[in-house]
Order: structure tokens, then sequence, then C-alpha cells
């Protein structure tokens, strides 16, 4: 049911920047999870870790169809509502790329690294989390690769901030899934494709 439902909430949408239906977003999150050893209600919350930002569904709603526990995951990898980012939309209009990264998307990104960086592994939306961010990562890392200067500023530029805060972000998120985090088996080669993807966007060498 979480597979359908998730069809239906983002059957229109596509990846940012692209014509690449978003259902494959979800789909390799919840393969990534899967393979990390997540479990059912894991894997059930990577189809939707999305819906409570992009579309007007609540967590309210999660709890009652599908569990409390995908409800409470999906929570805990959501940074604003669709609604709070509709507002912040409203507000990116009328300030410029800088002021709005700076005073806006900085401010909640930081504040979601920082409750990151405090869990451990016990805590299941961490594994959600991780494929999630990953995920991204690799997307990034793929569109940057083999361009000139010029070329990653108009990669960057599909983004809400530029490259210095995307820089912070993940690199922050890098030192949160490192910190009080004990991989196994199963989940420490996810967290080794997160890192890697990190080390090529922004190589150790160049920070």
């Amino acid at each position: 049911d979480a597979f359908k439902w998730a069809c239906e909430l983002h059957t229109l949408d596509v990846r940012k920047g692209s014509d690449i239906p978003y259902i494959g977003h979800l789909l390799g999150v919840a393969s990534s999870v899967i393979e990390a050893g997540g479990s059912e209600n894991q894997a059930m919350a990577a189809f939707l870790h999305d819906s409570v930002e992009d579309t007007s569904t609540s967590i309210e709603q999660i709890a009652e169809r599908i569990n409390p526990e995908v409800a409470g995951i999906v929570a805990d990898c959501t940074d604003a509502t669709a609604e709070q980012k509709a507002v912040e939309k409203q507000i990116r209009k009328s300030l410029s790329r800088e002021d709005y990264g700076h005073h806006w998307w900085h401010k909640r990104k930081k504040l979601y690294v920082a409750e990151l960086t405090a869990k451990t592994m016990d805590d299941t939306s961490v594994l959600v989390a991780l494929a999630d961010k990953t995920y991204n990562a690799e997307n990034t890392a793929a569109d940057l690769r083999g361009l000139n200067e010029a070329d990653r500023a108009k990669v960057w530029e599909k983004f809400n901030a530029d490259e210095k805060f995307q820089r912070e972000w993940y690199l922050g998120l890098l030192s949160a899934f490192r910190a009080n985090k004990v991989y196994d088996s199963r989940s420490e080669p996810l967290f080794r494709r997160f890192e890697a993807a990190v080390n090529e966007i922004f190589p150790i060498e160049e920070r």
C-alpha cells in the first residue's frame, strides 16, 4: 500500500532539473534501504519519505493509513512540510539567492544536521535518511562529473542554494552520518557510497 500510495502522490512529479519520473528516486531509496538490512517499515517509509515535504499528505494520515512507526520515520526525514516550503518559496522571491541561502535554507538544513548528528543507528530513520542522501549525492556527483567550472555552476543553479551552501550541507551530513553511528556489514557499504559521492563532489584537497 505504501508503494501504491507513493505512486499516486508523485504521479506527475519529476526529478529536479530533469524529466525523470520522481518515483525512480523513491524506488532507488527503498532498494538501498532493503539492501542495507532495513525492515519492512523502513522500506515503506522510504517510499513515503518525501510525501510530507512535497505533497499535502500529513504525518497523521501516514500513521492512520500505514502505521505510526512509518509515520515517525517520515517525520524524522522531513525538514519542512509542503506548506512551510510554499511560504518559504514566496519569501525567496523577494531575496537574493545569497540572502535566501543564508537566512532561510541554511538555518533549516543546519537544524536537520544537528538532529541527525545526535542519533544512533537504533533510530530507524537514520538508515532511510542515509539511503535518501546517498541517492541524491550520487546523482549530483554524476551530473558534475567531467564538467568545467562554468558548467558545474550551471548544475548548481537547479538547487535552491548555491555551491557554498551545498558544500556545507553535504559535509555536515557526512559528519552527522559518522557521529554516534556504528554500521554493520550490511549498512556500512551504503555509508561508504555516500562518503565516496561527497568526496567526489567536494574533493578533500579543495576544501
